[in-house]
């Protein structure tokens, strides 16, 4: 049963975060975009979270056999790389002069979190004989 809420979280989490990067690259020019990009990239984050402690209880009840692989490996660094990609997101409007360094680091992080979270979601569909 907790597999079934690990998939189920890692589906939101992957549309939420493609929703999340596509709001920001494709309706920049509307007024919502920050509020919307900010809402699906925070969900992100929660699902994805979330995901990771239901497959970490389903392994546990399975005497931890399944944490070996590329897959596990790849959700966890994704969820890494969302987080930090998160914080700096929110921390840039609170820094005074708003550095462009910190613009380019949440953009490249969110890149690598999207890519990561669609690299897992493709290894957790193999590893599950589905593709």
């Amino acid at each position: 049963m907790l597999i079934l809420f690990h998939k189920l979280l890692m589906v939101l989490a992957t549309l939420s975060i493609i929703t999340g990067v596509g709001t920001a690259v494709f309706f920049r020019q509307r007024r919502y975009w920050l509020k919307a990009h900010k809402a699906f990239n925070s969900s992100a984050v929660i699902f994805l979270s979330a995901g990771v402690v239901m497959a970490f209880l389903a392994v546990w009840q399975q005497d931890g056999e399944h944490l070996a692989g590329l897959h596990p490996f790849t959700g966890v660094t994704a969820l890494g790389f969302a987080i930090v990609s998160l914080l700096i997101g929110f921390y840039q409007f609170q820094a005074k002069n708003r550095m462009q360094a910190f613009k380019t680091l949440h953009r490249w992080l969110g890149r690598i979190s999207l890519i990561l979270i669609i690299a897992a979601f493709v290894l957790g569909l193999k590893h599950a004989g589905i593709f």
